[in-house]
């Protein structure tokens, strides 16, 4: 089929459209004309009952004119019994009006008094705080020579202290395991006695995940020196730790660590929270 062929079927479907709508354009038009007459039956009885209705606003106006007139009446004696109150209040607002002149001119006087006053005590201020900030010049100096003895003596401490912590520490592995193993590196124990010579080391444990059993010995220096060893480093590590870790820092068996651990939760110094422990 060629183009005007396509044109003249799609025009020809087009006027059938078109036809269609005026069918329905002209049944509206119908209805419409229906409803009309219709609503001109209600229009009439709606402009009957506003007639009624506004004959009846004319009688009530009529009525409310003399209630307007009564009320104007009273309404005029009263805006003179105003204009009389008015002219006694004149009299008063001109007694209240020089009392608050003389008052006002009181203040004033008041106020330049108090401005002496404020002169004098911003003088006074002044000088306070000019005193304070010498006072605060010589405070700095005082606390950067406190603080440079504050860093001399934390110096000190890292140095001195630290290595006889460390020498504590390497003493307590000898008791225990003849000297062979690594020294935690943070906190070390208080100082003990002179302990029994060094026991043989047990055989290493299982490479398992799960914590080993420990089992109640007699106390001795070692085991008390390694619990305060134990607890020092838990409580320097607020987060916690588990035994591998300790396995690791303290090149001590696991077996030993977790013995250690239990004398701890026996004395309410450790608790456990799923694999890790925490110092209390």
């Amino acid at each position: 089929m060629g183009l005007i062929q396509e044109f003249q079927q799609a025009d020809t479907e087009r006027r059938k459209e078109v036809a269609t709508l005026v069918r329905e354009v002209d049944a509206f038009v119908r209805d419409l004309h229906k409803v009309s007459a219709d609503r001109r039956s209600e229009v009439a009885t709606m402009r009957a009952d506003a007639d009624a209705f506004v004959g009846h606003l004319h009688q009530v106006s009529a009525d409310r004119r003399s209630e307007v007139v009564t009320m104007r009446a009273d309404a005029d004696a009263f805006v003179g019994h105003l204009h009389h109150l008015s002219a006694d209040r004149r009299s008063e607002v001109t007694a209240m009006r020089a009392d608050a002149d003389a008052f006002v001119g009181h203040l004033h006087k008041v106020s330049g008094d108090r401005r002496s006053e404020v002169a004098t005590m911003r003088a006074d201020a002044d000088a306070f705080v000019g005193h304070l900030h010498k006072v605060t010049a010589d405070r700095r100096r005082d606390v950067a020579a406190i603080r440079a003895d504050a860093d001399a003596f934390v110096d000190h401490l890292h140095n001195k202290v630290g290595a006889d912590r460390r020498a504590d520490v390497a003493a307590i592995h000898t008791l225990v395991w003849g000297g062979a193993a690594p020294i935690y590196r943070g906190a070390a124990p208080r100082p003990r006695a002179a302990a029994a010579p060094p026991r043989a080391a047990p055989a290493p444990p299982p490479a398992a995940a799960a914590e080993p059993a420990a089992t109640a010995e007699p106390e001795t220096p070692e085991t008390t020196a390694l619990r305060d060893v134990v607890f020092e480093f838990l409580a320097d590590h607020p987060d916690g730790a588990r035994l591998t870790e300790m396995e690791q820092e303290f090149g001590i068996a696991r077996i030993q660590i977790a013995k250690a651990i239990h004398g701890l939760m026996d004395d309410n110094k450790v608790e456990k929270r799923d694999l890790t422990y925490f110092a209390i």
